[in-house]
């Protein structure tokens, strides 16, 4: 874990958005496989820039990411594995963030901040979206970064 000064944004490790809910069958995996990995990139590039904190590369850390995925199905929802990647990097926190569809017009994007050394939430939130398309899901990733971004989020 990193030691934070007052201007030292906490290390975080943002994990790949993931999809849960109905999934709308195998036509349309490769347009969620694609759109997930749009949402995470979106989702580290507007942290980033949002300087909240200091967004990690997880690269380091992929075979492990890769050995708990195959052992668990979501890793929001894995007991806390995801801390085991939080450490492994050094971080301070890990956020976990993922979509459940009801519909292909009705969707939650979700979100929990882990704190590392704790493994405690310390956010979690969701905001409904509508439509199961690339404008919508970058329309709620950018909200959720806003809205981060207004309540201080650390």
């Amino acid at each position: 874990m990193t030691m934070q000064g007052a201007d030292t944004p906490p290390q975080l490790v943002v994990l790949d958005v993931e999809l849960t809910g109905d999934l709308g069958g195998p036509l349309l995996s490769a347009e969620h496989e694609a759109r997930l990995e749009m949402a995470s990139a979106r989702l580290r590039d507007d942290l980033t820039k949002s300087g909240l904190y200091h967004v990690l590369d997880v690269t380091r850390a992929q075979d492990s990411i890769d050995r708990l995925r195959a052992q668990h199905r979501y890793l929001h929802d894995c007991g806390g594995c995801d801390l085991d990647i939080g450490r492994e990097l050094g971080a301070d926190r890990v956020l976990v963030t993922w979509v459940y569809r009801v519909s292909g017009l009705i969707l939650t994007l979700t979100y929990e901040m882990h704190d590392v050394s704790s493994g405690q939430i310390t956010s979690r939130k969701s905001f409904d979206f509508r439509g199961d398309n690339d404008r919508a899901w970058t329309h709620a990733i950018d909200y959720m970064v806003r809205d981060m971004k207004s309540q201080g989020a650390k």
